[in-house]
């Protein structure tokens, strides 16, 4: 058994590496074609980095002897990867993935025989054919902006729409091709690769046929030389399809960072390996993690403008979505992390005219992790405000006097990046760093912004409550923030000419 978190993750990388590489094997001879590895990550992998995470989890919980109820419930294969995401935030679905992933365990855990297919086929290199002009999509910039950086690659502008793929009447004969296995792989890769026939998608199997018929995203014949988006990729199948398509004739994909946690939480989640390892280019909000990495600007808040300094106003406190059963070890968390009371410790050490002006914003999708948190505040914290995240954050954000945040995601760089007063508090015990963050969380905990614990955040905000700009207008506070966004919320004064460049290659 793996006794460490970053054992385990580094296992888990490994496991992953190995089940793609099965998959694309699999998939190759159930589709009669032979398309690179990376081909099939493009496709397939936005799915498959999530559900290896998810099984990963599932076994670390059974190597830890941790009971959860048994469901009758059954499951037919997920049509999309977007309906297996809502899939994956349900209880009853990890209730049966668990009790499967058991089985699946045990049975190989007793096995001798590996079983052979095939010997490998090497993928055929497609030639490099002529490419068209780049094209973007879903890039978070503001519509305007993004029209404009669209004529500037000579496209005219247009937002394309998901299309939807027939949904499944039954499942194909040859699913039971995704668990042949070729040559040796551990324990854990054969149990996920078990799994495959009863998880995967039918888009990557019983419909990928459709998809030829499907419409490209860009209206040409050529492929483009360039595809740049920051998270279609995440939910739509048919452009990931083309995507690979074109990254098999040479196109580059250029992906960019689309949430807070990147590049911060001491082990990246799954969409963050996942981008790093397909694309040719990947545009950060500013740091920098590997050969392929483009320090670039947070492009949900670049072109807004800064918050003014509010003398009233509530104390926002903005809460995360909690799981009652997370999707990966390393990066949800679940209602057991000792979060909420973290969080609530420091509500209660407010003075109790500051506890007054807390407007809590419960995270708006709480309600679809299996763990809603509504109740515990109205349970422990009766009197306390809550906005029900009916308002856009930057709104809130500029009707507040101070923000309290006490976990790692988007709200961080962007309440900072907006020049929004920000206190950040969390325990080491549900949430820590990766190590080329850590001095710049000791530069932001130094001048007050970042602390460990209830009763230092508390203690601070009630010193500082009075004079809050004093203290975030004064040189060395605005000297750390600066370290931050300079790494995290990187911002710059031309968003759409520093995206033509990064296109270019």
């Amino acid at each position: 058994m793996i006794d460490s978190k970053s054992e385990w993750f580094d296992e888990t990388n490994v496991v992953f590496q190995q089940v793609l590489d099965q998959v694309a094997l699999n998939l190759n001879e159930i589709h009669s074609v032979d398309y690179s590895t990376r081909y099939w990550n493009i496709f397939v992998g936005p799915w498959l980095q999530q559900f290896v995470d998810m099984v990963m989890f599932r076994i670390f919980d059974i190597e830890r002897n941790t009971n959860i109820p048994i469901t009758d419930l059954e499951y037919s294969p997920a049509n999309s990867l977007k309906q297996f995401h809502q899939y994956s935030k349900l209880p009853s679905f990890i209730e049966r993935l668990h009790c499967e992933t058991l089985f699946h365990l045990q049975s190989n855990k007793n096995s001798s025989a590996i079983q052979k297919t095939a010997p490998d086929k090497s993928p055929i290199t497609l030639p490099h054919r002529r490419l068209g002009r780049s094209f973007v999509s879903a890039t978070y910039l503001p519509r305007k902006s993004e029209a404009i950086l669209q004529l500037r690659l000579g496209r005219l502008p247009r937002r394309i729409k998901v299309q939807n793929v027939p949904v499944s009447m039954g499942v194909s004969d040859l699913r039971h091709l995704l668990s042949n296995i070729n040559g040796e792989k551990s324990v854990r890769a054969q149990t996920i690769i078990a799994l495959l026939p009863k998880y995967m998608p039918c888009i990557y199997v019983e419909h990928y046929i459709d998809l030829m018929r499907t419409q490209k995203p860009w209206n040409s014949k050529r492929y483009p030389k360039v595809i740049f988006t920051a998270n279609r990729h995440l939910y739509d199948d048919v452009f990931n399809y083309w995507a690979a398509q074109a990254a098999e004739v040479g196109c580059q994909i250029v992906l960019a960072q689309h949430g807070g946690q990147f590049g911060i939480s001491e082990f990246p989640s799954f969409s963050e390996r996942h981008e790093l390892e397909i694309s040719n280019r990947y545009l950060t909000w500013g740091w920098e993690s590997s050969d392929n990495c483009y320090p670039g600007f947070a492009l949900t808040v670049n072109s807004a403008q800064k918050i003014k300094s509010q003398k009233s106003g509530n104390l926002l406190v903005v809460t995360d979505e909690l799981w009652k059963y997370p999707r990966s070890v390393f990066t949800d968390l679940s209602d057991n992390s000792g979060y909420l009371e973290h969080l609530g410790n420091t509500i209660s050490f407010l003075h109790p005219d500051i506890k007054a002006e807390v407007l809590l914003r419960i995270h708006h999708a709480e309600d679809q992790s299996g763990a809603p948190q509504r109740d515990w505040w109205i349970k422990n914290f009766p009197g306390i405000t809550h906005d029900n995240a009916n308002l856009p954050f930057m709104e809130m954000l500029s009707k507040s006097r101070l923000v309290l945040i006490a976990h790692n995601g988007t709200s961080i760089p962007e309440s900072l990046a907006l020049n929004a007063p920000t206190i950040i508090t969390w325990s080491d015990s549900y949430m820590k760093v990766r190590e080329s963050a850590e001095a710049i969380f000791e530069a932001l905990e130094k001048v007050g912004i970042f602390h460990r614990t209830p009763e230092s955040a508390a203690s601070f905000i009630n010193s500082i409550w009075g004079d809050v700009d004093g203290w975030w207008n004064s040189p060395t506070t605005i000297d750390a923030r600066k370290q931050f966004t300079a790494q995290y919320a990187r911002t710059v004064s031309s968003p759409v000419r520093f995206l033509a460049k990064t296109l270019q290659f």
